[in-house]
């Protein structure tokens, strides 16, 4: 009874976690479901509960227009609506998060439509609160079901651990407190049920938990339907041997009427899905990811799991052990070895495939938090084993699995304030930021550079490559914005040239450093700092068609005294910027480098006084 009690308290705490963050981020409660995917996922409610417009969303977006004047109607949002043959609409994101959210929308439009304290329009305040609460809810229900499952095969000690490092120690903390709008919170619910009512079909095969075990597998197709994969789980849970398997097939045909009725469970739930794509499109099946692509030949696995952008394994560093931990034989692995083994391998190659591998609009790398129900068994397998070593191990184990948990909330906290965002990050800033939680200016260098600055005072001055002061130029010149002399150069248009140097003639060396000093200017602010103009060395070597780009942002570095990722350069303000690059290759006959401005997006910036040094 004792440990009963302590795995109550402790699935209480992770949710006492989930409340209190998410009051923590509670600015985020409107603005997730106000656009992206939160709003593609979320739309359906107010659409045909309310404005009865599904099928074009004119109501809707007016309705929605109220709260972010700026959004373009859905109409001409190609990222996340598109027409289909029938001259409707499309919705691309599967219903299946609309139909969880429900119930607390419809408490939420209760409220609204009793207080009239609020505008019963399906996107005023109760709505986004009742919804942004429905994720917490179903983690902690899901996590419940997980914990069900586990106690069966580890001790209850083991299995509190594993919840307190599933629901706080991985990424699924921002999704589920953060930023709930996204489909994975519910994805996890979904998953861990899957589990539970597999386990129970095989201990006590009756109707009831085949129905529940083919509607949760229903409902994983409908909120990612590349989720599927997630079937093998009621094929192959308990399976590990050729006998096993035939056992499972003697099973399966003994109970032949309760796995059909499983399967017409899961042909009703998804049945939803596809009455929408009839509705929308004539077609029961349809592709609603028009013009999104996966690209089978060349999936992105190892930039998936472990680049700087939202790398699964950078930021969810507590799974790389878990991972690991596969080739041990831990404590009744023989249960889910077999479907995690399979899952696992299918899963990260059809999520690395997807043509965004780094999957934007999120932390870390967000389609594996819905495979953490099944992992949660290898983490605990893991702790089981981490428990039965001598103590000199079993400790500093531990202590190691606590230290990897507690960096997501590091990067969840740096995440919400902007101190990282994951999506853009570059490898010289996730190593310039590690194990810290607010950046420095050197940090922000880093980051609009990719390098990691120098102690200077290791280095010695070599030669001086390139420098001008912009008097004596005849294109781009501005004379209204002037540093000093008479002129600057105008860097307003999308390329430009300032010079090209051949490096023969320097002693140039791969790893060597090149000091870039410039005065910057930038004309206004108001804009994306991905949108930022670029200030480009392009080194190119010998004959080859391929050149490297080593660029930066200077502009981000105007004034940025918040030492922010976000800040684009304090306007009508002159400010001597300096940084290091490193040399990418050692020049050879005919290697050259080409000085130049990339500005897409045409933002009025000057430079002055350019002086680009060679250092050792």
């Amino acid at each position: 009874m004792k440990n009963f009690n302590v795995e109550k308290l402790l699935l209480l705490f992770v949710a006492f976690a989930f409340i209190l963050i998410g009051f923590y981020s509670k600015n985020n409660w409107h603005s997730s479901r106000h656009g992206g995917d939160g709003l593609g996922y979320y739309v359906y409610l107010p659409s045909v509960i309310i404005h009865k417009d599904l099928g074009d969303f004119k109501k809707t977006s007016q309705a929605l227009k109220k709260y972010v004047p700026d959004l373009p109607d859905l109409s001409a949002d190609i990222y996340g609506f598109r027409p289909t043959p029938t001259g409707k609409l499309a919705d691309k994101y599967p219903v299946g998060v609309a139909i969880l959210q429900s119930p607390f929308f419809l408490a939420g439009h209760l409220y609204t439509k009793q207080t009239q304290m609020y505008e019963a329009d399906g996107f005023s305040r109760p709505y986004q609160v009742m919804c942004f609460f429905s994720t917490m809810f179903y983690v902690v229900i899901g996590l419940w079901f997980l914990q069900k499952t586990l106690v069966q095969y580890y001790s209850p000690s083991v299995s509190a651990i594993t919840i307190i490092l599933i629901g706080l120690g991985t990424n699924l903390l921002f999704f589920t407190s953060i930023f709930s709008a996204m489909s994975h919170g519910y994805q996890f619910f979904a998953v861990s049920m899957l589990i539970y009512f597999t386990n129970e079909l095989y201990k006590l095969p009756n109707k009831l938990n085949g129905l529940l075990m083919g509607m949760s597998l229903g409902l994983i197709a409908i909120i990612r339907t590349q989720d599927l994969i997630l079937g093998l789980i009621p094929l192959l849970w308990g399976v590990n041997s050729i006998q096993t398997i035939k056992l499972r097939g003697q099973f399966i045909f003994n109970h032949l009427k309760i796995f059909i009725f499983s399967i017409l469970a899961f042909i009703l739930t998804i049945s939803v899905q596809l009455i929408y794509y009839k509705y929308i499109s004539g077609q029961w099946l349809y592709f609603s990811y028009v013009g999104e692509t996966f690209n089978w030949a060349h999936p992105q696995i190892i930039n998936g799991l472990f680049d700087a952008r939202n790398g699964w394994f950078l930021y969810t560093p507590l799974m790389l052990p878990v991972i690991i931990s596969l080739v041990l034989k831990t404590k009744n692995r023989e249960v889910w070895i077999l479907p995690l083994g399979l899952i696992f391998c299918i899963h990260v190659y059809i999520s690395y495939s997807w043509w965004c591998w780094y999957y934007i609009a999120g932390m870390g790398s967000r389609p594996m938090v819905d495979i953490y129900p099944i992992l949660a068994f290898a983490l605990a397998g893991l702790i089981s084993w981490i428990l039965t070593k001598p103590t000199f191990i079993r400790i500093p184990a531990m202590v190691v699995l606590f230290f990897l948990g507690s960096q997501n909330l590091r990067f969840s906290y740096q995440q919400f304030h902007g101190h990282i965002f994951s999506e853009t990050n570059n490898k010289a800033y996730y190593q310039s930021m590690f194990l810290k939680v607010k950046p420095i200016k050197e940090d922000i260098v880093a980051f609009n550079t990719n390098d990691i600055q120098p102690d200077i005072s290791n280095l010695k001055l070599v030669d001086t490559l390139y420098q001008t002061d912009f008097e004596e130029i005849k294109e781009n010149v501005d004379s209204m914005v002037v540093h000093s002399g008479k002129t600057s150069f105008n860097m307003e248009n999308q390329d430009v040239n300032i010079t090209m140097m051949d490096l023969k003639d320097f002693k140039l060396e791969k790893g060597d450093w090149l000091k870039v000093s410039l005065d910057a200017h930038i004309d206004k602010e108001g804009f994306w700092f991905v949108n930022l103009p670029k200030f480009v060395l392009e080194f190119k070597k010998e004959e080859s068609s391929i050149s490297i780009w080593k660029q930066s942002s200077p502009t981000a570095l105007i004034n940025n005294e918040t030492n922010s990722i976000w800040f684009t350069g304090r306007p009508k303000k002159w400010e001597r910027i300096t940084y290091f690059t490193k040399v990418p290759f050692t020049p050879h006959q005919n290697s050259t480098v080409r000085i130049l401005g990339f500005n897409p997006s045409k933002i009025k910036w000057n430079i002055d006084n350019l002086l680009i040094e060679h250092y050792k």
